[in-house]
């Protein structure tokens, strides 16, 4: 069974990703084999790519567009952040501790007082609908 319309959804501008920081510390943190997946985010932000991978499954590219998204932490942080799934490299290859030294520093600009980390993030997305037959 299809779910028509389906899609999914990808970082956005790098100009309005406020996790820019966290992930230039994972590239820090990670192994070098790595590297270029964290920076380039498998390059689904670029026009074309996102609807590519439409095609490539077979859906006819329906939409894209962009929604701007909230992370707040009040004091949780870095074990959230190292609870996602980017973060995953970098604890293998530089361990917890590493880890949770680097992260406050980072995050410490992001810091909003009686609020804690407060992260303004963009996030794109595409839709595709199965073709008709």
């Amino acid at each position: 069974m299809y779910l028509d319309p389906c899609g999914f959804s990808f970082w956005g501008s790098p100009k309005r990703l406020g996790l820019l920081p966290y992930f230039a510390t994972l590239v820090e943190l990670s192994p070098a084999d790595h590297v270029s997946a964290t920076i380039n985010q498998g390059d689904t932000g670029r026009p074309g790519v996102a609807e590519q991978m439409l095609a490539d499954a077979g859906l006819e590219f329906a939409g894209r567009g962009a929604a701007q998204v909230i992370n707040e932490f009040p004091d949780l942080a870095v074990r959230a952040l190292a609870a996602a799934g980017p973060s995953w490299p970098a604890l293998k290859h530089g361990g917890q501790d590493r880890f949770a030294e680097a992260m406050p520093e980072t995050l410490s600009p992001l810091y909003a007082e009686g609020l804690g980390v407060r992260i303004v993030s963009e996030l794109g997305w595409v839709i595709g609908t199965v073709p008709s037959a």
